[in-house]
């Protein structure tokens, strides 16, 4: 019948937590159901709030009788029964049920349990609880929200009283032409208890035939005068607007026909649109060092993937070895880090870890063979710490009796002050959370690196595990700005000019959903990344690849192994620009700005941040195709930036600039454009001149729902290749099957 969920509290305010589910089939299951505090609605994590809400089978409305203070005018069960004929329903007395509350007197006070059809959005939700108290005034209307809880009782009171409707099927299931539920329209009054219910479903009735008119309204009121005894006309009002309101709901329905449209149900044929695919720009993989550019291109033909997949991956690994030891100058007041966010956006089965696997692989060699070197110093480092501590717990001993020495007591104080623990070389972290990033920051001298082969960090950013996520971590160690770390038992610390680096690689549906996340792009998350959405080989991938040469992957490491020994300075080296490359950025710059309000209105804050990133390209760029020995006593002459690496630098800029267009305008289409030309192929497999939906997912078993399948339908609906036919419709409760011609364009056409 419906859904209950139970908290293990009792008659408890402050819960929000509901996690057990228990299925009312009959009194015996409702009375248990109810005898806790519980909610009708299943809540994400389930913990009760509108913006958990997920479904609910179940719409409860409380009726304390607080609408009048004359006990003729009090409600009971019987008044439900007869004013929703048919309807099933459960009553739960209230634990004031007829005991005095809040200042009035002792009077029935119940709650109703009406079935429905599942609902899926909080906000329907609350106005299918705002129409029925729309229609019966003297429901609670401070219990309408989305997330409202009941209080339990120990030996609850509870009635069943049987029918062979749902709320949807009584509210929503009268069709276009049929004649007033209990038949009044023929009868010569409408009686008492039915008039409000009998008058709101006849106003919107005759919306669906003669629109929201004048003509519509006189009807109206002409019905009205069967009402015994009558309604007032401020009550009349208050009925047709609510009915204007929900009328309004139902010819905004996709599917619904108006009364001029009904009767020419023959569409119109036009050409159709054709699908405008984005064309992908090539990842300029000449753009990179030599040594960088031979391996990805091995990395891509062994894996048989494309090289934009290894080649964005490589400018990660260029970030997570020269953060913190290298800024870049731009202008005399511009500065720039050399940490970068990256998102490589590729489906499943196109073998993101493997590659991501053989970019990695120099990195995680050196992690372990530098931890392996100095496991010695990191454990002296850890004894040391030991032996602080147990100084300084001696001395506090003497202090709390009087006999600390002044300058031992200084002496002990400076020495766990400058105390630096060693840790083991930790080159990137995967799986954390942000407050785990943060610590591991501020450890690591104020650099990280986060890389992982799934999107799951945006996950943890939008509080799907907790619901309480600061997502400054990732904003500031973008831009080092300064983080505040505050822990338990510790003086707060600050992290000056933080450096992170970001690579992910994530399926298509993540990124759409984080792109279509307001907090992550109204406070500019989205906008730092550069993205990269490599074209799949999936389907013309040969078995047998050339695989990695040993000579191709030795020069890669020796690269990477050279960035990774350059030493962490007190502060950053600065990477100057030449001339040269000072005249390709600005050209760059005053190219893209006057873009920013026109090609790139609905990208500014990314494309905004893109000479930015160029800038921070170029510097990665520049040193590592710079070879700089570490041997004993030797020196480096200063970095500088010539003309061709910076416009490699814009090279690289413009690739991630075109895949950044694709993925916030494209990204949602690509899977649409696929799925809606898989639908034309079968139409004209099967010769269709019409079909209704049903038979669109019998022909294409991709779509196993109808959420699935509708949006694709729309969509060639919108393009012209189909038309919905015209169809009596009365609402949301159970909309007829939808059915869709054919544009004979389509016959003769590929």
């Amino acid at each position: 019948m419906f859904t209950i969920y139970t908290s293990d509290a009792y008659q408890q305010e402050s819960n929000c937590t509901y996690p057990h589910l228990v299925q009312v089939t009959d009194e015996a299951s409702f009375r248990k159901a109810v005898s806790h505090d519980h909610v009708c609605a299943k809540y994400r994590n389930n913990y009760r709030g509108n913006e958990n809400f997920i479904s609910s089978d179940c719409l409860p409305v409380d009726c304390d009788n607080d609408h009048s203070e004359n006990p003729a005018d009090w409600k009971t069960p019987r008044d439900i029964e007869v004013a929703l004929p048919g309807v099933f329903f459960a009553v739960h007395y209230s634990r004031h049920n007829n005991r005095p509350k809040d200042g009035k007197s002792a009077r029935p006070r119940f709650h109703i349990f009406f079935q429905i059809d599942p609902i899926s959005n909080y906000e329907a939700y609350a106005a299918l609880k705002q129409l029925l108290h729309d229609i019966f005034p003297y429901l609670d209307g401070n219990a309408l929200d989305a997330a409202r809880f009941l209080y339990g009782t120990r030996n609850p009171e509870v009635e069943f009283h049987p029918g062979g409707k749902t709320l949807t099927d009584f509210l929503f299931g009268d069709e276009f032409d049929r004649d007033m539920p209990g038949g009044y329209e023929k009868q010569a009054t409408i009686p008492e208890g039915s008039r409000n219910n009998t008058m709101f479903h006849w106003a919107v009735r005759s919306m669906k035939r003669y629109g929201d008119s004048e003509e519509s309204k006189n009807a109206y009121f002409t019905e009205a005068e069967k009402c015994q005894p009558p309604l007032s006309t401020e009550e009349l009002n208050h009925i047709w607007r609510s009915a204007q309101k929900y009328y309004a709901k139902i010819a905004s329905q996709p599917g619904y026909v108006n009364p001029q449209e009904y009767n020419n149900p023959n569409p119109g044929w036009d050409e159709p649109l054709p699908f405008s695919r984005y064309t992908m720009a090539p990842f300029p993989v000449d753009a990179l060092p030599a040594s960088i550019a031979d391996y990805v291109r091995a990395v891509a033909e062994s894996t048989q993937t494309s090289v934009d997949m290894a080649g964005s991956i490589a400018i990660s690994v260029l970030s997570t070895c020269l953060q913190k030891k290298y800024r870049i100058q731009g202008k005399s007041d511009w500065m720039e880090p050399l940490n970068t966010y990256v998102i490589v956006i590729a489906p499943p089965s196109e073998r993101k870890s493997s590659v991501l696997h053989l970019m990695l692989q120099p990195v995680n060699d050196y992690e372990v063979e530098y931890n392996k070197t100095n496991a010695a110093a990191v454990e002296a480092g850890r004894m040391q710490k030991r032996v602080l501590e147990r100084r300084q717990k001696a001395l506090e001993e003497k202090v709390a009796k009087g006999n600390a020495d002044p300058e031992e007591l200084e002496r002990i104080a400076q020495e766990v002050a400058d105390f630096e623990e060693v840790n083991p070389l930790q080159l990137y972290v995967d799986d954390i959370t942000t407050e785990k990033l943060v610590s591991v920051i501020a450890s690591n001298h104020g650099h990280a690196s986060l890389i992982s082969s799934e999107g799951g960090i945006f996950d943890t950013l939008s509080g799907i595990y907790t619901r309480n996520v600061n997502i400054d971590v990732m904003l500031k160690g973008y831009s080092g700005d300064t983080i505040r770390v505050d822990r338990i038992g510790r003086d707060s610390e600050s992290i000056m000019d933080p450096a992170l680096t970001i690579l992910l690689m994530a399926q298509p549906n993540v990124v759409s959903a984080v792109l279509s996340n307001t907090t992550f792009r109204g406070r500019g998350l989205t906008a730092r990344f550069l993205y990269s959405m490599p074209v799949s080989s999936v389907g013309s991938r040969r078995y047998r690849s050339e695989a990695v040469t040993d000579g191709i992957y030795r020069a890669y490491e020796r690269l990477v192994v050279n960035l990774l020994d350059d030493e962490y300075p007190a502060k950053p080296q600065i990477i100057t620009l030449s001339p040269e490359a000072d005249s390709e950025l600005e050209s760059f710059a005053n190219w893209l700005e006057p873009k920013l309000t026109t090609d790139y209105a609905e990208m500014a804050d990314w494309a905004g941040k893109l000479v930015g990133n160029v800038l921070r390209m170029s510097g990665l760029l520049c040193r590592a195709g710079t070879y700089q020995s570490h041997d004993f006593l030797d020196t480096h002459g200063a970095l500088t930036v010539s003309g061709k690496t910076m416009a490699d630098a814009i090279r690289l800029g413009r690739y991630f600039l075109n895949h950044a267009q694709a993925a916030y305008s494209v990204l949602p289409e690509d899977a649409m454009y696929r799925n809606a030309g898989m639908i034309l192929q079968r139409i004209k497999e099967r010769k269709l001149t019409a079909f209704d939906r049903r038979a669109a997912m019998r022909m294409c078993r991709t779509f196993k729902t109808v959420d699935s399948i509708q949006p694709v339908l729309d969509f060639l609906e919108d393009y012209g290749y189909i038309a919905q036919k015209p169809q009596k419709y009365s609402g949301t409760g159970r909309p007829p099957l939808p059915k869709y011609a054919v544009n004979p364009w389509l016959k003769e056409h590929k």
